[in-house]
């Protein structure tokens, strides 16, 4: 009797596994399909709202996780009619649904905001990568020195030297600037924002101390074109002399012959 008691619990505990799993398979595929649509509407919200100064990759990057978790979850999700996402795609010229999905991944990848994230078995993270960490690091050295009270228009470019070359150098490390974008582009736009600024403030504080250069090379190509101008004003054509043969030393040649 404790037996067959035994089996009939194994039995019902099996069942009621079953059917939990059975009913988690089922899943309400309008209910995934509005969120990714407010993950999608999120998402181009946020880059829209970052697109000036470009802060896109770092603060839609949990945006757009929310499109990649939804449309997979419309991919691997079945009612019963089959796979969700059977029902939105290969069905019409539009293809609405994977339109969007796809300018999503395509605004995410141009920009290569993956660069700036790291990955974990081949799944984006929200977790910052080491070369942006170290970026962000560099750049808020050289923000903290050129906002120093100690600072001012004047000095600023003698006293944060160092800061911008660690900065700038750091970046050319990191960065393929053969590429239109070598690196994420929210560090592209900050770079690019930098060096302006350096160019427009501290040109005039390089020049000055290359001043002594640029007179030097004026005067030696001066002198140099100079001696040039005289040597050909100065000096005397030698024109050859040519004596012209009469006939009758001609005749002469012609009878000694």
């Amino acid at each position: 009797m404790q037996e067959i008691l035994v089996i009939y619990f194994t039995f019902l505990n099996i069942l009621s596994i079953t059917l939990c799993e059975e009913s988690k398979t089922i899943a309400n595929c309008t209910v995934l399909k509005d969120d990714l649509a407010n993950a999608v509407a999120s998402f181009s919200k946020c880059a829209i709202t970052y697109s000036r100064p470009i802060k896109f990759c770092e603060q839609c990057v949990n945006q757009y996780i929310d499109v990649l978790n939804g449309y997979s979850n419309m991919s691997t999700s079945k009612d019963e009619d089959g796979f969700c996402i059977d029902g939105y795609v290969n069905l019409d010229k539009l293809e609405i649904l994977q339109t969007l999905y796809d300018n999503s991944n395509d605004l995410w990848n141009r920009a290569n905001c993956y660069k700036c994230f790291q990955m974990d078995n081949g799944t984006l993270t929200n977790v910052s990568s080491v070369e942006t960490t170290t970026f962000n690091d560099l750049f808020n050295k050289l923000s903290s020195c050129i906002n120093s009270s100690e600072v001012n228009v004047t000095t600023v470019c003698e006293k944060c030297s160092k800061q911008y070359d660690e900065l700038n150098k750091y970046y050319i490390g990191i960065s393929n600037e053969n590429e239109r974008i070598g690196m994420c582009m929210d560090i592209v736009d900050v770079m690019n924002g930098t060096r302006a600024y350096w160019s427009h403030n501290c040109c005039k504080f390089r020049h000055k101390n290359e001043i002594g250069f640029i007179i030097s090379t004026v005067i030696i190509s001066f002198s140099t074109i100079l001696f040039y101008i005289l040597t050909k004003v100065c000096s005397q054509k030698r024109t050859p002399v040519i004596l012209k043969q009469t006939r009758f030393a001609g005749s002469f040649c012609n009878n000694a012959s």
